[in-house]
């Protein structure tokens, strides 16, 4: 509870303990009160769910959320504290150590003042389920309420006084209202997400209840739950799931262990059932929730399965009991006195994964993101999140000409970007790429030849928030390569770009033989959520020219656009430009040959505005045409929204002060509501402070009520209507169809990403990366993600691996993510993190096989396989998130032939294996 920190003890199989939940756990609840442990996914490993006191309802928030806490956040943070968020948590456990807190996307974050969290098979369905408890005896929380003690306290200079204070606040408390809550039944709907089920299972009662307890009092095999209610008779809550009468009611089988004698309860056994391709894990400790205990028979529900084909209880001691082909719906007493041990299993060797981490100091690379704090809340208080951390990019090329691939990492505010070139021993040397860190903060990059002279050129986006709009250090930057890798600013090149950027990616648009670029602009600095230009520059000899509004019409401001593709949608052999962003949907301009049009509206995308942060294309269906991954906020933040109750941005300078007043809203009870606190919206509106003199009054407020104190009917507004990162799947002559992702793919933000057949099927599967530390205080950092592999079957569906089958494991506040060939025949993979060092991974069976690098004309290649399948692959110039990757071609084992082709779809060479 409070600020002191919950605790997790390791065993240290020595009979002593180490806390260590500061390793574990990137994140907990701030007033903790009771917490369980089960497996809610069945995937063996044991996750963690502990309680806090966020109301449900948004009008009891915001008569709980104060003032900005962000310095005491983070005071806190440099004191060793872990970092602390009002809500439940859920710690998914993800193995190898790591945990993801996914209690915003599994719907159980807020059940108001909450005691006893209990998992178990309510339903028999296979999956557990979560109970809560919750309910205090007087709302202290309330901040009308706070204020007025406060205040009260504050003009008690005498004795005399302090007492009369006293009665004055104890006559206030008596007459404060009490937390009176019905408890919570979540059902688990087997993908890491719960419903709630309160209503429906008949759980509606107001009480005040904290410990609970889960028993079968009546043996028909479901279980019952017991309540412990303040000032009321405990409940005994019957469950329904087995009762006779019912057509087809779930199987279960229920677990008694007798252990030895000086542990007769078993406490500490495991018991593991397995059964039609499926498994469950019990660990038997009957103290759990909140000061309770629980039955001691271990509870399985089997839905429709009769038989299990195996049963094994691990004992404390290390010793295992196992059984075979057990009949459902059967109460199981199983005696460690009985033997009948099997010899414990020895413990097997690690199965290979597919990425292997690999030190950067090892291959000579020392960057690391350092750059002082800047606090975009100090300026804008209410935008969501801070977009001076957008992070850095990456670039690949070989600079130099020696048949070595070399790579760029952009440099953060107060820091040089550098050049890695490579040797012939697969090291590499970093060398800045200019002598001054002048406060231009890098964004995207690009090696290409813009000048026609055979070598890689370098273009850099100049990005950030850390100045105002029009400051000199947005002018982005061409830099000319000597052919040796040594590069020279040229000044001339670019037109006067002086806006804060994003992404930059080269296509010949135009069929000249020559690079031309997109280059997309962010947000606007200190004016949010309006955005910065994008351009659309034709290569001119070397030198660009914006050629936006005479042939890209709408392109200019067509969003804070945070990703693109140069990419064929209809295999016409002309480039088409696909673009996201935030508060905008996945945009599409198709290149008629003379013009860029934008046929979002016609494509089956224009519902699909969404907080988007990168792109990358694929053949993920092998049908021949380009697929696309999109990657978006994810599911596991506090906004549910859809077409039809869209998050909202309104924005204007509400005041007339010269600031933009950003007003995100959403939707609850059917009314659209601010989303921040009174005294957030109060910092950046002073004005409101005379209409809204208690919080109870903006409680109530819809965003209507808001806008009305300024006259202000219809400003201008933003909708973002899925949060989901998604696979868009090419259905041919322009249309597209939108398909989500598994959920492992939802439990952050995802940035960096990479089509690349990882297995060597044929299949192009999926690596990403991404999470985002840089939110206001009360939302809490985006840190669940843990590096994400998925497997495609070759029809746009997606499997998650586990990070014990992948290896690929990234669980920092990572950006850009990028490949690169090394000289002893291994893909590295280079990504970018906000204030920490890179990270780089191998794919460890890639050493044996070919590769093959295009020339700067061959634009795309079809891969034929085995089984007359083929994919299409585009040899791009710019993916992911601020990334380019090498566009060698790597040449799997399902590969029997490969041809190249140039930008008007003649093939230029075929290579047979």
């Amino acid at each position: 509870d409070y600020l002191s920190n919950d605790l997790l003890y390791i065993n240290n199989r020595n009979g002593s303990f180490k806390e260590e939940a500061a390793k574990y756990f990137n994140h907990i609840s701030h007033f903790a009160m009771g917490n369980d442990v089960g497996d809610i996914n069945n995937d063996g490993l044991m996750d963690m769910v502990a309680v806090d006191m966020l109301p449900e309802k948004r009008k009891d928030r915001m008569q709980m959320l104060g003032p900005n806490a962000y310095d005491n956040f983070y005071y806190a943070q440099s004191q060793g504290y872990i970092n602390q968020y009002m809500r439940n948590t859920l710690q998914l456990n993800q193995g190898m150590g790591k945990f993801s807190e996914i209690g915003q996307m599994s719907g159980i974050y807020k059940t108001s003042w909450s005691w006893a969290p209990l998992f178990a098979d309510f339903d028999n369905d296979g999956y557990q389920d979560l109970f809560i408890t919750n309910g205090f005896g007087k709302d202290v929380t309330d901040l009308d309420f706070v204020k007025f003690r406060t205040d009260i306290s504050a003009y008690t200079n005498t004795n005399d006084k302090k007492a009369q204070s006293n009665q004055e606040i104890a006559s206030a408390l008596n007459e404060r209202p009490g937390i009176k809550k019905h408890p919570y039944l979540y059902q688990n709907n087997k993908d890491n997400t719960f419903e709630d089920i309160s209503e429906k299972w008949g759980f509606m009662e107001t009480v005040y209840s904290n410990g609970a307890a889960y028993v079968d009092l009546d043996n028909d095999g479901d279980l019952d739950i017991v309540t412990n209610n303040m000032d009321a008779p405990a409940h005994i809550y019957k469950n329904k799931t087995n009762d006779a009468g019912k057509i087809s009611p779930n199987n279960f089988l229920r677990v008694q262990l007798k252990g030895p004698a000086k542990n007769l309860l078993a406490t500490g056994s495991t018991v593991k059932i397995n059964y039609n391709r499926n498994t469950q894990v019990r660990f038997l400790s009957t103290v759990r929730g909140f000061e309770s205990s629980v039955e001691q028979a271990l509870h399985f529900g089997l839905g429709n399965n009769k038989m299990i084909d195996s049963l094994s209880v691990i004992w404390p001691d290390g010793k295992i009991t196992l059984q075979k082909n057990i009949k459902a719906n059967n109460f199981l007493k199983i005696k460690y006195s009985d033997g009948n041990f099997i010899q414990t299993e020895k413990v097997k060797p690690a199965t290979a994964t597919l990425f292997t981490a690999v030190s950067p100091s090892s291959l000579g690379i020392e960057f690391k993101d350092k750059h002082p704090d800047f606090i975009d809340f100090n300026f804008e208080r209410l935008i969501p999140r801070k977009y001076s951390e957008n992070g850095q990019g990456i670039a690949v090329a070989d600079v130099n000409n020696d048949g070595l691939e070399d790579f760029f990492i952009g440099g953060a505010f107060q820091q040089t970007g550098k050049i890695y070139i490579q040797n012939a021993k697969g090291k590499f040397t970093g060398k800045p790429i200019s002598k001054y860190a002048d406060g231009v903060v890098d964004a995207g990059s690009l090696f290409f030849d813009a000048d026609g002279d055979g070598d890689a050129d370098l273009y850099v986006v100049s990005g950030g928030n850390q100045f105002t709009d029009g400051n000199k250090r947005y002018q982005h930057r061409l830099y000319k390569n000597n052919g040796k890798g040594e590069f020279t600013i040229d000044t001339t090149a670019l037109p006067v770009m002086i806006s804060s950027g994003s992404c930059v990616v080269a296509s010949d648009y135009d069929g000249d033989g020559d690079l031309d670029l997109f280059v997309g602009g962010g947000v606007k600095p200190g004016f949010y959520p309006q955005c910065a230009r994008s351009y659309l520059l034709r290569n001119d000899k070397g030198h660009f020219t914006d050629v936006t509004e005479s042939i890209a019409s709408g392109l200019q401001n067509i969003g804070i656009v945070t990703s693109a593709l140069w990419t064929d949608i209809n295999n016409d052999n002309k480039p088409d430009l696909l673009i996201t962003g935030e508060w905008m949907p996945v945009t599409v301009f198709k290149n008629d040959g003379k013009k860029l049009k934008n046929i979002t509206s016609q494509s089956g995308l224009s519902e699909s505005n969404g907080l988007w942060q990168s792109l990358v294309p694929g053949d993920f269906d092998n049908d021949g045409d380009m697929d696309y991954v999109a990657g978006n906020w994810g599911l596991n933040c506090p906004f549910q929204c859809s077409n039809e109750k869209p998050v909202t941005l309104c924005y204007q300078d509400f005041d007339k002060n010269g600031t933009m007043d950003p007003i995100m809203s959403y939707y609850e009870d059917g009314e659209n509501y601010p989303a921040v606190s009174l005294d957030y919206m109060v910092e950046q509106l002073p004005v409101l402070k005379k209409q809204f003199l208690h919080y109870t009054d903006y409680a109530k407020a819809s965003t209507t009520k808001i806008l009305e104190s300024f006259k202000a009917t219809s400003p201008p507004t933003l909708t973002c209507k899925t949060l989901a990162s998604v696979f868009i799947e090419n259905k041919g002559n322009g249309k597209f169809e939108i398909k989500k992702l598994p959920q492992q793919a939802q439990v952050a933000p995802l940035f960096g990403m990479m089509a690349m057949d990882v297995n060597h099927d044929g299949n192009l599967d999926l690596i990403g990366v991404g999470n985002f530390y840089w939110t206001d205080v009360v939302i809490g950092k985006y840190d669940a993600g843990k590096g994400l592999t998925m497997l495609g079957d070759g029809k746009g569906n997606f499997k998650p691996l586990l990070l014990n089958q992948s290896g690929f494991i990234v669980d920092e506040d990572a950006r850009a993510l990028a490949r690169l060939e090394t000289k002893n025949n291994q893909s590295l993979f280079v990504i970018s993190q906000v204030l920490d060092s890179v990270k780089i991974f191998r794919q460890n069976d890639a050493v044996a096989l070919k590769r093959i690098y295009p020339t700067q004309n061959e634009r795309y290649a079809v891969l034929y396989m085995e089984g007359n399948k083929k994919r299409k692959l585009e040899l791009s110039y710019g993916s992911g998130y601020l990334s380019q990757s090498s566009r060698s071609v790597v040449i799997s084992s399902a590969i029997r032939q490969v041809e190249f082709y140039d930008s008007k779809g003649t093939r230029t060479r075929q290579v047979s294996f």
